[in-house]
């Protein structure tokens, strides 16, 4: 994950609240009928609300619409007193599947939607939602449903409230509207009349038929390719897939020029990378690895092979080298979808190992394009590594500080050259001139919350990011740019660390043996001198 330089996140509070103050989300009007012919339903949802894609593998939900701009109503004064506008579209399937439907996502679905607004997590403090009504009707040609209201407990003109309409399309087979707004007496009664108008739209369509798609031998590129031109085009909403020779690129962007080029970057960055970290050198130090595993104990082996059955789970029977020619980048058109997807506070971008995917997004209105083009590189080299290495979780100043080394590479006629991380040097440097930074001998060992900032020193992540971009930096390119100062047996800490790291899947091996002789005072020195 890449979190947003400082500057940036002292930026983004304002931001919103200069938002709030010219365009609070309004009562939606009932928009057009969104349509699921997989499905065999349509309903209408808010009118110019924007589409957010549920995350790959969610068993519930189909879609989701937020407002455009500010995506909440003031409820009062407070920094907390407000609530956020959202309408979801869920299914409840309980269908069987055969095994050529079943994937790593799959799991036993909730019973309805009064379970999924309390335990699903999508709806603000959903598990404080209790049941306020519940009404029997048919909607849309005679379709069985139940209406729903849902509220939280406390005070009433602060309150949240759901309203909700769970249709039986099938056999074991429900889909629901579910709709989030305040439950003051003074605001709900205008909310809860327009989702009735929208959840009472819904029409049976005919069930369209599923292609057969490429079979199970097929190569893995076509399999991939059409799970997502199927999601897709499901989903609807203008998302499109475009491809490299090693990436899908899917979103709804409609900036040629600035797909194009995201396009170009990717495969240009993955050049890089591949000389950096060449495949052949993986396969080699997971074959040392494995064969230096046969005196372990029966402790360790057994954590060895949950850890294998985990890798093969998530990586689906495939080779990885031919899972990451299908990398999947996820791109949005601006931060508020972004967040609203899953995005963590706080970041620009995140690679998500579990559901095998980069996502970011177009930071044209904010920082600038650039930024975006930093995120892309830092991102893509987590996703590549992990493809190469599977479940390898290096120390954060290595992990991210190499993220970040890639990210300040110059792009220019669709190539990378070496320049430093504007978004981190600056930082790093004041820090050093302040006496502010953490020394390397505890740096290199600090964990990943103290690396976000849960650490003694109340030093916060930005700064843990500037440094760790600023040491990877150093141990790269010191050699040739301070060599007066520079010390011989620092050539190898990052190989030796990253070595012993792959074969051994031990942190604390792994940082002892490539400091191991070091002179720690020295290399402190060093490093701080080229920080000014």
């Amino acid at each position: 994950m890449l979190l947003v330089p400082s500057i940036h996140r002292a930026l983004a509070p304002a931001a919103v609240l200069l938002l709030g103050g010219l365009a609070l989300a309004q009562v939606p009007k009932v928009g057009r009928h969104y349509e699921r012919p997989d499905l065999g339903f349509r309903v209408k949802t808010p009118a110019d609300w924007d589409l957010v894609p549920p995350q790959p593998g969610d068993p519930h939900m189909l879609v989701k619409f937020d407002p455009p701009n500010t995506k909440y109503v003031e409820t009062g004064p407070g920094y907390g007193d407000r609530v956020f506008l959202s309408c979801w579209l869920v299914q409840f399937d309980r269908r069987p599947k055969d095994e050529s439907e079943k994937s790593r996502f799959t799991r036993k679905p909730l019973k309805d939607v009064v379970e999924w607004v309390q335990k699903a997590g999508e709806v603000e403090e959903g598990s404080k939602h209790k049941l306020d009504g519940k009404k029997e009707l048919n909607v849309g040609g005679k379709v069985p449903a139940i209406e729903y209201v849902l509220t939280t407990p406390g005070e009433e003109k602060t309150s949240k409230r759901v309203y909700a309409m769970q249709y039986a399309l099938a056999p074991d087979l429900d889909v629901a509207i579910v709709f989030t707004a305040p439950g003051a007496k003074s605001k709900w009664p205008k909310y809860e009349n327009v989702f009735e108008q929208m959840a009472k739209s819904l029409l049976r369509l005919e069930l369209s038929a599923a292609g057969a798609g490429p079979g199970a031998d097929a190569p893995l590129r076509e399999r991939e390719r059409e799970k997502l031109q199927k999601s897709l085009a499901a989903l609807g909403g203008g998302w499109k897939l475009h491809e490299t020779p090693n990436y899908f690129v899917v979103t709804p962007h409609t900036d040629r020029a600035f797909v194009t080029e995201l396009c170009d970057r990717l495969e240009a960055i993955r050049a890089v990378y591949e000389v950096d970290y060449p495949y052949e050198k993986a396969k080699e130090l997971r074959e040392a690895g494995a064969a230096a595993q046969t005196g372990l104990s029966e402790a360790e082996k057994k954590k060895k092979e949950l850890e294998k059955k985990a890798m093969d789970e998530l990586f689906g029977g495939a080779d990885s080298r031919e899972l990451s020619r299908c990398s999947v980048v996820r791109v949005f058109t601006d931060r508020e979808n972004y967040h609203s997807y899953g995005g963590p506070p706080g970041s620009a971008g995140y690679w998500s190992a579990f559901h095998r995917e980069l996502v970011l997004y177009d930071d044209q209105a904010g920082g600038g394009r650039n930024d975006t083009w930093i995120v892309l590189n830092h991102e893509a080299f987590h996703q590549y590594i992990f493809y190469l290495y599977g479940n390898i979780s290096p120390h954060s100043w290595y992990n991210e500080g190499t993220g970040d080394f890639y990210s300040g590479l110059e792009y220019k006629n669709k190539r990378f050259t070496l320049k430093p991380n504007l978004w981190r040097r600056d930082t790093i440097k004041a820090a050093v001139q302040q006496g502010k930074h953490v020394p390397l001998a505890d740096f290199v060992r600090w964990s990943q919350a103290e690396y976000y900032g849960n650490n003694k020193l109340g030093v916060d992540g930005g700064q843990n990011y500037a440094q760790g971009w600023s040491f990877i930096y150093f141990l790269r390119t010191g050699k040739k740019n301070f060599p007066k100062g520079w010390d011989a047996s620092w050539d190898g800490i990052l190989d030796t660390y990253f070595r012993v790291l792959a074969m051994s899947s031990d942190l604390d091996q792994a940082v002892s043996e490539a400091f191991q002789g070091i002179d720690m005072e020295k290399l402190q020195k060093a490093w701080e001198a080229s920080t000014k």
